[in-house]
Order: C-alpha cells, then structure tokens, then sequence
C-alpha cells in the first residue's frame, strides 16, 4: 500500500532505511522523534502522511531557502504546498491564507518566528491540523549546535491548539542529551523513537591529520582536480574562505567564496550559480549550512576541523544525495584544536556577562569540551571512520558492519601517494551505461515533466538535467530533441557546428548564436548528431 503510495507520489520504488516505520508511526497517530542524516530521506517521511492525510500539515522550518526549494519541489509533484515567511508581502500571504482556509492546500511551511504572530496563531485555531512536523529539531534544544530561542516557544503554542495534532520531530544531528531536550521542551507524547540512516554507503570518508596552512590549501587543490562534477570545501572563518577561493581560481579552479558578511543577494546569487553548475566549487563557513538543497554535489572538503561531529556530519552530508559516489575529506590542521577551544573561552565570557550561574556554565562547558574530544578522536585515531559515526549516533545498523567498511582512509590502507596513481586511473573510466542518477531522470521524462520541474523535484539544477538527457539519448534513450529544442533553433546550431569545428568549441559556437539558445540546447542537438552519425 505504502509502495504504491510512494512510486504515485515521489517516482521512487522503495524506501530508504527506516522511512517506512516512521511514516507508518505518523498514520498512527504517534508521536515520532526521527534521527536520520542530512540526504537521508527526512521530508519524505512528513511529506507522504501529509498527502495521504484528509488534513492539513504544518512544517517548522528555519530556513527561507530550504522552505522555497521544498515547496517547489512539491508543486512540480502537482501536490498543493504554501510557505509563509518574511520574503512574502502581505497581500500574497493574504492569498495563501485563503487558499489555507478553503482546504486547497496540504502543506504549508512556516518559520518558528511564526507563531508569535496573533493572526497566525488564530488562523491555526481554525484549521484541522494532523501534523506538526518540526524540522531540524536540535534547534529546540539549548545542547543543539545550531540553538534558536524562537524554537524553544514551539512548545507552548501546541498547547494552545483546540485539538493537539501529532508532533514529529527531525534533525540530521542529535546526541542524546539533545534528543532527550527536544523531547521535555516540545512536550512530546510518548514518542516512538527513530535513529537510522546514518550509514550513507556510497560516501567515502577520508582523514588527514596535522597538517599546515599551505599543505592545507595544495591538498584542498588537488582533491579538487583530483574529482569530478562539484563540491564544497567549508572552512573555519570568513578570511580563510575567500583566501582559499581566490588560491583556487589561481590555479584554473572556478570557485566562490559564500560566508554571512556578504548580502543576502550576494548569498543569493552564488548559491544560484552554484546550482546550475556554472562554477565548481564553493567555498564556505557555515552560514553555507541547511539551506543547501543540490543532491549531486561529488565532494565536501573541511579545511578545518569542527567544532563537534554533528556539525561535521551535517555538513559532510550534503555530499552525495543522489546516491552517486562522493567523497567527505577531513584536513585537520595543528592550530584547529587551539581555534575551537578560544572559541569555547568566548562562549564562557559570553554566559558570563548573560549572568548565567557557575553550575549551568560548567555543564555546558563540559559538553563542548567532550564533543571537540570525540571530534579529534574522529580525525586522528586509526579506526574505521564510518564505525565512529555510527557509534557516536547510536545507530542500530552499527551492528550489520562488516570489519572493514572499504569505504574510508583506515579501511582502504589510503596513502596519498597511491592515491594519486588510483583516481587517474579511476577518472579515465568511462561507462556508456547510464547511471541511476540518470536514470532517474530519465523516468521523469517519461512521464511528461519538462525540465524546470524535474529540476525541481530532483534537487538539481537545469543544466544537469540536460546533461542527464543527453547522456539518456546517447546511450539509447528515446529522447525527443524536438520537444525541446524548435526546428530553427536547431537549424542555427547546425549552421555554426561546421565552423566551431568540434563539439568541445562550446563557447565559440554559443558566441555566434542568440542570445536565448543555451548551452544546454547546442548539447543536445550535437548528440543528436553525433548519434545519427553512429
């Protein structure tokens, strides 16, 4: 039933682990606390119940970003979805809300600052409300990496609704004092208890300890060549970042810097970018964090040790989303440690001036201490990395671990030498076999979405879904060129292709062309070509 639901919906065959349960939880009616890592599936397990609810879903999310992306991809999906936040003026809120009211919506997304607002606190009185999803959850508590106040009022506004909806739960990156915490504050009803997911078996987790600043910077720009497609590499402060973006272009590398002392349309647009491909790497603090939502990124590189493994996994998780292989590189520098422990010295001056008590300083202090400790032991020990993971997350499929999980440095006996030898090799194989990342594609297709949508719904931006189709028709893929390229579009392509010479004069070929004929069109009518030639 749920299977069916699911391929209806989403496209998908199957669920990934422990998506199921939870969802089945949720249709119970049961409260749910739903640890599972960034890439592991988290929405789809609020987005099923909610269509398949005769109510309405409320989601908590803390990002603008996050909220938009979700909701288009929802809509592309043709499932009715709203979001209600600071970016929308008041006569388009208005609009929703009517909408909201008439029964026409199934999801609407809110900011937690939400629910301070009158009007919006009695627009929920009025509503029948299955489910309040809360995402990143750890938010709520104050043992949370990434603590908001406006979170901790989540709590109290449930209690305040005519008929308590069931109250589930997510976050990427929840020790158990954190869980606990998210527990006691939103007053959770004996909640069924889910961690799962935390082994993301095509990630490669690699290591590298003691390094300087410069032996930092030449890895991060070989790694970088090293790998295909593009990735992020995040570092510890605003300076560094864009000192390492600007090493990268240095050496022929498109790269960017991203970090919150640049504006919000400055932010904006490099994330834009960074989405349709149109540079390779992003180099960013954490203000590159949640609001990240681009399934095939190959790589994330910390030049720099967090602070905690949460904050790393958080992080590290982006790579890899759409099941491909990726890689999360750790490069521990000797000054890290030093960094991480002023920055605690600062909390405590900080709780200080808050007037906060000795006790309650202590504790806290005790924590970040404990989870900097297993964050070094994380980056230097000689031990199956992806087991330290597991361990730290008390995931259950700890357990099903082989002895040697073949996809980290200690496993892999990984030296930096051979390494070298091994990605050539490995970045001159070629398959003309569509991967499934394509092949996913692919199937939307068939199903009549155009691009923008499947775009959309696939957390990618538009030039990788045409590269996606061209790779699709290549290699046998009944792709009508017709549909989306006109016949006199292909007609000027055909007319500069001679002159260009080869299919690699991309940019002389678009320089002779319109202005609104894209890239992604000449590609498509080359392979066109390419393939009638045989």
């Amino acid at each position: 039933m749920l299977e069916k639901q699911l391929e209806k919906y989403f496209n998908f065959s199957q669920f990934r682990s422990g998506q199921k349960e939870i969802i089945e939880s949720i249709l119970r009616g049961e409260d749910v606390v739903a640890l599972m890592p960034t890439g592991g599936g988290k929405s789809l397990c609020y987005q099923l119940p909610a269509i398949l609810s005769d109510k309405i879903t409320i989601v908590v999310s803390p990002l603008i970003a996050l909220m938009k992306d979700q909701v288009d991809s929802l809509t592309a999906r043709g499932i009715p979805a709203t979001f209600l936040n600071s970016s929308v003026d008041f006569a388009e809120i208005e609009k929703r809300i009517v909408a909201i009211r008439q029964g026409n919506i199934k999801l609407v997304y809110i900011a937690p600052e939400r629910f301070a607002n009158p009007t919006f606190r009695q627009l929920l009185a009025s509503l029948e409300i299955s489910l309040l999803a809360i995402d990143e959850a750890h938010c709520v508590s104050q043992w949370g990496h990434d603590f908001r106040p406006d979170y901790m009022e989540i709590g109290k506004y449930i209690k305040t609704l005519p008929t308590r909806p069931c109250v589930a739960a997510f976050t990427a990156t929840a020790t158990p004092e954190v869980k606990d915490d998210i527990i006691a504050r939103l007053e959770m009803q004996t909640p069924q208890i889910f961690i799962r997911g935390f082994d993301r078996p095509n990630i490669k987790f690699f290591a590298q300890k003691n390094l300087t600043p410069t032996e930092r910077f030449d890895e991060v720009l070989r790694i970088v060549k090293s790998l295909p497609g593009s990735g992020i590499v995040y570092s510890i402060s605003r300076k560094n970042a864009e000192a390492i973006a600007q090493y990268l272009r240095k050496h022929d590398i498109s790269a960017k810097a991203y970090h919150a002392g640049m504006s919000a349309g400055e932010r904006e647009g490099i994330q834009e970018d960074f989405m349709e491909n149109r540079f390779k790497v992003i180099v960013a603090t954490v203000a590159f964090g949640m609001g990240v939502d681009k399934a095939d990124i190959r790589y994330v590189i910390h030049c720099g040790m967090p602070g905690s493994i949460e904050g790393y996994y958080q992080e590290a998780g982006r790579a890899g989303r759409d099941g491909e292989k990726a890689f999360c590189i750790l490069l521990h520098g000797k000054r890290d440690v030093t960094t991480h422990k002023y920055f605690i010295r600062i909390d405590k001056q900080n709780m200080q001036a808050q007037g906060k008590s000795p006790a309650e300083i202590a504790q806290v202090l005790d924590v970040k201490y404990d989870r900097l400790e297993k964050m070094i032991h994380y980056a230097t020990a000689k031990k199956c990395r992806r087991k330290i993971i597991l361990e730290y997350f008390n995931d259950p499929d700890l357990g099903e671990q082989a002895e040697n999980c073949q996809g980290c440095d200690v496993c892999l006996k990984w030296k930096k030498v051979e390494d070298k030898t091994a990605k050539s090799k490995a970045s001159r194989k070629h398959s003309d076999e569509p991967s499934g990342t394509v092949l996913e594609t692919a199937k939307l297709y068939e199903q009549g979405y155009d691009p923008e949508q499947m775009a959309k719904i696939r957390s990618l931006g538009v030039s990788t879904i045409f590269n996606h189709l061209v790779l699709w028709y290549l290699g046998g893929g009944a792709l009508d060129i017709g549909q989306l390229v006109s016949a006199e579009e292909e007609a000027l392509i055909l007319r500069v292709l001679p002159a260009a010479g080869s299919s690699h004069s991309l940019k002389a070929m678009k320089e002779q062309l319109p202005a609104d004929i894209s890239y992604e069109k000449i590609r498509l009518v080359i392979a066109k070509r390419q393939k009638e030639k045989g």
